[in-house]
């Protein structure tokens, strides 16, 4: 794909109001208390690396290198920014595949990205193979609506949406998705902001 200097330089100013009055409180609720070796998928511009606390040990991936630019710049603002490596990588990636080892995380963080990965169901595979035994997966996402109409809309806008917005699928059904993919749920929410938005926590299982 061809990434957008003007889209990635322009994202945070987009989502500004949206970040501060709904998401900025759910993301920092949602990395509260992470530690280990956590992989963020699609760091974007970082908005979540404020979020992290010193325990943590980030990789993150982002194949756009105008937004991994504004990331770097984030990342040299955390505390321990030694503890982070970014790297220009989209998922599904040889060279991302061979960044980790099976049982090797403690976390994966999703936010806003799923809706973008071209194989979903093949991601969340590596993202379970990746994990330690209870490793945690933690999503924040939009969704297609179960409602019949607003669905419909969803599926009528996404290919405009998806050529402006480098490929967003509009109307994914990452809940669903997820529901399948093996991991056990902790914990959800469901939530509007404008669109249908998802919040939750997985965990892989033990045994």
């Amino acid at each position: 794909m061809k990434f957008s200097k003007s889209f990635g330089n322009s994202y945070d100013r987009f989502m500004h109001l949206v970040e501060k009055h709904r998401l900025r409180r759910r993301r920092a609720r949602l990395l509260s208390g992470l530690r280990g070796r956590v992989l963020e998928v699609g760091v974007g511009t970082g908005i979540n690396f404020e979020h992290y606390g010193p325990e943590v040990e980030l990789t993150g991936i982002e194949p756009s290198p105008h937004m991994l630019a504004h990331a770097e710049r984030r990342r040299l603002a955390m505390p321990r920014p030694e503890r982070a490596r970014l790297h220009p990588l989209g998922c599904g990636s040889t060279e991302t595949e061979a960044l980790f080892a099976p049982g090797s995380l403690d976390a994966v963080v999703c936010t806003l990205v799923l809706c973008t990965i071209p194989e979903p169901e093949r991601a969340l595979r590596r993202f379970l193979e990746w994990l330690k035994p209870g490793g945690k997966l933690l999503v924040l996402e939009h969704i297609r609506s179960h409602r019949h109409l607003p669905g419909r809309l969803q599926d009528l806008a996404r290919p405009l949406w998806a050529s402006l917005a480098e490929g967003c699928q509009l109307n994914r059904p990452t809940d669903k998705l997820l529901a399948e993919s093996g991991f056990r749920l902790v914990r959800e929410e469901r939530f509007r902001v404008g669109l249908p938005f998802y919040e939750a926590v997985y965990e892989k299982p033990r045994d």
